[in-house]
């Protein structure tokens, strides 16, 4: 059977996205995911990708039935929604979390209910450029886009850029990639010079704004202890978060 016909009878659901489009050029809002299948099994337990720390992207790239986006471009929230869906749907909806108890430092596995997560409203509006408004608190309009996976690899790699370097660019070049108009103005030079001497209250408030509004799943979940007590704690959506399918 060809790969074609396979992903012509295999069965899938449309997955919306929390991204809502905003990350892609062709504004995409949807995915078709197929379910996991036993064949599936063999990424989850290849040690091979276990080592090699690519065992998410390569179920990803499994179970994704659009062809037309790379996984590696999909923003991380649109990657939670489908893992969320792979795990919910194979699995239940049921996890088992380990904490620690604050009042006894012993651990403890409390069982979550995976159907009460939830993904960050994104209501920003976008104008006919994809860009979004910000002003600052002396008026300015700052028209900024939200980061690719891309963006964030690149960035990522600034400590290797400027290895030779005592104090490293991280803020500013994280800024220059995100600020594409300030008052109308997208003269690079200008545009690198008004961040530069952006005050710091400022660019704090800036990027604690953009955090805010980011497409995301919302990790922090409240658990009850035996005690009865309430402790706030994260999950991952890592290899753990599979664990159920690892060897019965």
């Amino acid at each position: 059977m060809n790969d074609d016909n396979y992903r012509l009878n295999t069965a899938f659901d449309v997955i919306p996205l929390p991204s809502k489009g905003v990350f892609y050029n062709d504004g995409r809002d949807s995915l078709k995911v197929s379910y996991l299948t036993a064949s599936d099994e063999n990424i989850l337990t290849s040690q091979n990708l276990i080592q090699k720390g690519t065992v998410i992207d390569e179920l990803l790239k499994a179970k994704i039935l659009d062809k037309d986006i790379s996984v590696d471009d999909l923003h991380d929230s649109d990657k939670e929604a489908v893992l969320l869906f792979l795990r919910n749907t194979a699995y239940g909806s049921m996890i088992n979390l380990v904490v620690t108890d604050p009042d006894t430092n012993q651990k403890v596995e409390i069982e979550y209910d995976l159907q009460n997560v939830k993904f960050k409203e994104f209501n920003l509006e976008s104008d006919s450029e994809g860009l979004f408004s910000y002003t600052t608190e002396t008026n300015q309009v700052i028209k900024f886009r939200f980061l690719t996976p891309k963006d964030e690899e690149e960035l990522a790699k600034i400590d290797e850029v400027y290895k030779d370097m005592v104090v490293k660019p991280t803020v500013t070049k994280r800024l220059e990639k995100m600020i594409v108009e300030v008052d109308g103005e997208r003269d690079p030079m200008k545009l690198s010079h008004f961040i530069q001497f952006l005050p710091i209250k400022e660019s704090q408030r800036f990027r604690k704004f953009v955090s805010e509004n980011t497409p995301g799943l919302d990790k922090e979940v409240e658990l009850i202890l035996p005690s009865g007590k309430k402790i706030q704690t994260f999950f991952g959506l890592d290899t753990e978060f599979f664990r159920p399918f690892y060897g019965l």
